[in-house]
């Protein structure tokens, strides 16, 4: 499954490298949250438009669902501005069957317009629900656990998704990662990271720094909110909310920046402590990232 928001170029990318590496994927459904997606007339590619946007996390939990109906062992989940190598689905497959237990699994991630590694693995904070990359991989080449997979390019064993159901559409987008990777846990299911699965990933980042948009920002301060009352513990959740916010209110670089950033955060934390799921406010979707 691809989600497909913004940049249709990107996407085109996204399915061509899917259906050419070493183990192709027996379909590609192609969820066009934008509605404004040309037709990709490729064999073995389905696309559905759901009439709205779904968010990240919608677009997966769609494509989780149709894997499952369909009889699928496996569902592939990725976005669409990344690209998987030739051998990354042939070493995930690999490791997940060799893992029984295995239900997420998480190539090693690369940076397009920066050096290094952008994910090597991660682990999250039980109490503050605050997520870190490893940022160098083990010396070895084998898959081993790591803390949560992150929401780039993971793949599901969809018996771990007929257990525990699929990727939360509520948050719509940012954390139901970290969500579905303790969801895991808590079962008796395995996190892994595959070494020897690589993919490239559009980040962005401005003077050396990964930046957001006020957009992001909002899901990032709310959703850690809302998934407190489940994973975390809500005090430490809502300080390490505000150190995070004012870290990202620091790289503004123009006022207008600042005061779209401090309303975006503000209502993040908001609706956080109220419960507001879903889409973000048509108000704040409109402010300038």
């Amino acid at each position: 499954m691809v989600a497909h928001y913004g940049d249709a170029a990107l996407t085109r990318r996204a399915v061509t490298a899917l259906l050419s590496g070493d183990a192709r994927p027996d379909l590609v459904l192609v969820v066009d949250n934008g509605g404004d997606l040309p037709p990709l007339e490729m064999t073995g590619v389905e696309t559905v438009k759901p009439g709205r946007n779904l968010g990240f996390a919608g677009a997966c939990h769609l494509g989780a669902q149709r894997a499952v109906a369909a009889g699928a062992r496996w569902v592939w989940l990725f976005n669409n501005d990344a690209v998987p190598d030739a051998g990354c689905l042939a070493a995930l497959l690999a490791a997940g069957e060799a893992a029984p237990r295995a239900a997420l699994l998480s190539p090693v991630i690369a940076l397009r317009n920066a050096p290094g590694l952008w994910y090597a693995g991660g682990e999250v904070d039980r109490q503050s629900l605050s997520v870190t990359h490893a940022r160098r991989p083990r010396l070895d080449d084998l898959a081993h656990d790591t803390g949560f997979i992150t929401g780039c390019a993971w793949l599901a064993r969809t018996d771990f998704v007929r257990e525990c159901g699929a990727p939360d559409p509520t948050l719509f987008m940012y954390y139901e990662d970290v969500d579905w990777s303790l969801r895991a846990q808590a079962a008796g299911w395995r996190t892994l990271l595959v070494p020897a699965a690589r993919v490239v990933h559009d980040v962005e980042f401005a003077h050396g720094r990964r930046v957001f948009s006020p957009l992001a920002a909002y899901y990032m301060t709310r959703n850690r909110l809302l998934l407190a009352r489940r994973w975390g513990a809500a005090p430490f959740a809502l300080g390490a909310a505000l150190s995070w916010g004012s870290r990202q209110l620091l790289k503004c670089r123009s006022v207008s920046s600042a005061e779209a950033f401090m309303v975006a955060i503000g209502t993040g934390l908001w609706h956080g402590l109220a419960g507001r799921r879903g889409a973000a406010p048509e108000a704040l979707t409109r402010r300038p990232r």
